[in-house]
């Protein structure tokens, strides 16, 4: 058998180098299927599928909460919050964990660091002491966090490998150097393995520090008294490995009563009617962050790139069926030789299998480049890179089409005539009537599967569109934003407006300025603060919650954003920490709160307490995006950052008259001249802020439209190919029709009629697989309906349009045979 196999192998490499343009088409067809779905499986594999490269990551759960109590606040990441007496508690439970371990970021975004007199921007995390050993993360120079390092709060951190290489050039020498953190000196103990990169956000973590008990670095950046000491403060987010042999279900059922007594171990009984938060878990798979917002995306794209393959497939089926009714005789005369059905099926199997390996093979390389391109279009800041788990996805998806194209031409070349050896020509020899029927029915299929991928891709890039289109509320051109933390010096609210004062002031001569402003929160990165409204002492809304959002902001900020003033006036200089304190809301906010009388003069607090400041309202803005550009509209108050407490890293809004980006180094240099030492945080444009918020759609709708225009082609070639099959199996008809008097345009429309069938027989398969598939893509879509006529209507035009142009050469072929040349043929 094995000499049967090589002299097989060897066979079929001849055959395949007689017909190079065969090979090509064949090889280049499936390298594109193979390798789209490598690079989309790869980002799956990453963002939702791969378990942390750690030991045993299979038994490692995120913890998840389905509410908070009553009288508790939350900052970061929603449903995976605690305080921090809930994480001590729940890691004594032996007997569940394990190892239980917290994280924590430093900051909403990246934070200050420093290394000699360059300052940058990096992800910093908090972490518990026991978090590398309890994830089994081994150092690759110096050591890791240790348990003493959390309980004493020791100023020493661990760099990530990618950091750790690009900063320090890969020198271990760095281990006992310090590092400024916040502006806080750190010494550098060790560097971690290089395949771990963190385990709690979308971007790659680049350096470690213990739970910390300072306001200067306190959890998410916020300049408030530290977690340690606000025990209703939920932000530690938990990592934990299960005790071997204890199930989710189990454990949940374990630690749900004792959850539940350490959340309300500082706030009493629930409240009459509160429903108490449960505990839940979730596989520490893929990217915690980007799981919920990619899964669905990704598993589009994946089907779509599967139908893509399905659709390739199809024209290497009838192109080796094709290949093979020329080969007719060659069949027959091995079969009369004593050849067998299983030995031709194994010749026929190894011609797929060459045929496929070298798809295979460059299709790898095409979906590595794929992944690679995928993972700078999408901002994620991650390495895609295909992996082991990537690779075996490949083979055997080239596996299956292996084996379904050595099955796909074996019937027809069993069922071959051995008296064909006899005739004269192998082309008449034997019908094909019943293959040109096949392939009819395998084009209509095509078209049908094109017809969906259209849809669902013209629905995705109108989405994309709107988006694009959206008034934001306010003018994004001409808008520069970054964000600065005040000098560590820097240690109370007085200091730091003092910075800002002398920052603001500075930049205002920067030449091309016309204003500029302070935000808390920066607009259109997807945080906010959110709260309860309290309007003149009391509830607005008495029979529903009346949540509001809210911005700490500096002086002019909608005359530099922008945004009209319906009422009233905007922040000035004048709102000092001195001053009578002031606030200003949106459009929706007094529609809802303060309906049919005016805004103006009322007052709004952000606590029902009694002592609580009372802000009251001097203008009314009109509505403006906030957290990105998806969001309804909500309300929203403004207050003066000098009249809040905690003023600590702000957002800088700069106007300028022109391109932004032409002044950038004129603004830095303005901030250096203010703080040397500290660096600019994620300075960008307005506008490629408000995009990032949308990165994922318009990702998303870029990739379905590229892989339906890559059916399309697919579909044209494959009708293509069915016409021209068509015509070289009826030269002598269309040579006796043309005898007998018909005109080149008659020939013309005899074939492209034939197309133009097998298209109407697959719109009308399509249209309900369109409409099916449309609706699963509800919730991806924005401004559009699922069933959108505009978008079906283009979608079915533009198939007959491609039937047309593929079959227009084969027709035009028809038409040019000459009578009597078709007559000899035979």
């Amino acid at each position: 058998m094995l000499d049967d196999f090589w002299q097989d192998l060897r066979y079929a490499s001849r055959l395949l180098r007689s017909t190079p343009m065969f090979t090509a088409v064949v090889v280049l067809t499936l390298a594109l299927g193979i390798g789209a779905n490598t690079a989309i499986f790869g980002v799956m594999n990453v963002v939702v599928l791969r378990l942390l490269p750690v030991p045993e990551a299979g038994r490692l759960v995120y913890v998840r909460t389905t509410g908070f109590p009553n009288g508790t606040n939350n900052t970061g990441a929603g449903d995976a919050s605690f305080p921090v007496h809930v994480f001590e508690r729940l890691r004594l439970e032996r007997d569940v964990f394990q190892d239980l371990t917290a994280f924590v970021p430093m900051g909403l975004d990246k934070v200050a660091v420093r290394y000699g007199s360059e300052p940058e921007e990096a992800n910093a995390n908090m972490v518990s002491g026991n978090f590398f050993s309890g994830l089994g993360v081994r150092p690759l120079c110096g050591r890791m966090l240790a348990p003493d390092d959390e309980t004493s709060h020791t100023q020493v951190a661990v760099l990530s490998y990618d950091f750790w290489r690009r900063r320090f050039g890969e020198n271990c020498a760095v281990v006992g150097q310090a590092l400024q953190v916040r502006g806080v000196s750190f010494t550098i103990v060790g560097v971690a393995a290089s395949s771990f990169i963190g385990v709690d956000r979308a971007k790659a973590t680049d350096l470690w520090v213990p739970l910390q008990d300072r306001r200067d670095l306190n959890a998410w950046g916020m300049q408030r008294e530290t977690f340690y000491r606000s025990p209703n403060w939920w932000c530690l987010m938990m990592i934990g490995r299960l005790a071997p042999g204890v199930s989710e279900k189990a454990a949940q059922s374990k630690l749900n009563p004792v959850f539940q007594q350490a959340a309300y171990a500082h706030l009493g009984k629930p409240a009459e009617g509160e429903r108490p938060p449960t505990l839940s878990f979730r596989r520490a798979r893929g990217i915690s962050d980007l799981r919920q917002a990619y899964e669905e995306p990704l598993r589009w794209l994946l089907a779509m790139v599967g139908l893509v393959l399905v659709i390739a497939c199809g024209n290497v089926a009838m192109l080796l069926v094709a290949r093979n009714d020329a080969r007719q005789r060659e069949f027959s005369v091995r079969m009369a030789l004593g050849g067998g059905r299983a030995r031709l099926f194994r010749q026929l199997l190894t011609e797929s299998l060459l045929l496929v390996s070298a798809g295979a093979a460059l299709g790898w390389f095409f979906g590595v480049a794929a992944t690679a391109a995928l993972s700078e279009w999408s901002e994620l800041n991650l390495s895609l890179a295909p992996d082991r788990t990537v690779l075996l996805f490949t083979l055997a998806l080239s596996a299956a089409v292996t084996l379904v194209f050595g099955l796909a031409p074996v019937r027809g070349a069993a069922r071959v005539p051995l008296g064909l050896t006899l005739k004269t020509a192998s082309a008449t020899a034997y019908s094909g009537r019943e293959r040109l029927l096949g392939r009819r029915i395998v084009v209509a299929l095509q078209v049908a599967l094109c017809l969906t991928l259209l849809v669902g891709a013209g629905l995705l890039v109108r989405t994309m569109s709107n988006l694009q289109q959206i008034n934001l509320g306010l003018r994004t051109p001409g808008l520069f934003v970054f964000g600065i933390s005040p000098q560590q010096q820097v240690r109370s609210d007085a200091g730091s407006i003092r910075f800002f004062e002398a920052l603001l002031e500075r930049l205002r001569s920067v030449p091309r300025v016309e204003s500029v402003t302070l935000m808390q929160n920066r607009i259109g990165s997807g945080w906010s603060n959110n709260t309860t409204a309290h309007v003149d002492g009391k509830d607005p809304l008495s029979d529903k919650p009346s949540m509001m959002r809210w911005n700490a902001v500096g002086p002019d900020y909608f005359r530099t954003l922008g945004t009209p003033l319906r009422f009233g006036r905007d922040f000035t200089e004048a709102d000092s920490a001195s001053a009578p304190k002031v606030a200003i809301i949106n459009e929706t906010f007094a529609q809802r709160f303060l309906p049919s009388q005016s805004p103006l003069g009322h007052q709004v607090s952000l606590s029902r307490r009694k002592d609580a400041p009372q802000y009251t309202i001097v203008g009314v803005a009109a509505d403006s995006k906030y957290t990105g550009v998806r969001e309804r509209p909500v309300p929203m108050a403004y207050f003066p950052y000098k009249q809040m407490s905690g003023v600590a890293t702000m957002h800088v809004e700069v106007r300028t008259a022109g391109n932004p980006v032409d002044l950038v180094p004129a603004i830095r240099q303005a901030v250096r001249e203010i703080a040397p030492e500290v660096p600019m945080l994620r300075p960008v444009t307005q506008q490629q802020q408000f995009e990032s918020s949308f990165s994922q759609e318009r990702l998303i709708g870029r990739l379905s439209m590229f892989f339906g225009l890559l059916a399309a082609l697919l579909v044209a070639t494959g009708v293509y190919g069915t016409l021209a099959y068509t015509v070289s199996r009826r030269t002598s008809e269309v040579g006796i029709r043309m005898a007998l008097g018909a005109q080149r345009a008659e020939v013309v429309w005899m074939v492209l009629r034939e197309s133009m069938g097998v298209c109407a027989v697959g719109i009308a398969f399509g249209l309900p697989l369109a409409f099916a598939c449309s609706r699963l893509l509800r919730s991806m879509l924005y401004g559009v309906l699922p069933a959108d006529p505009l978008t079906f209507a283009a979608a079915v035009a533009s198939i007959p349009i491609v039937a047309l142009v593929a079959g227009l050469v084969p027709a035009v072929r028809a038409a040019s045979i000459s009578p009597m040349a078709a007559l000899r043929s035979e």
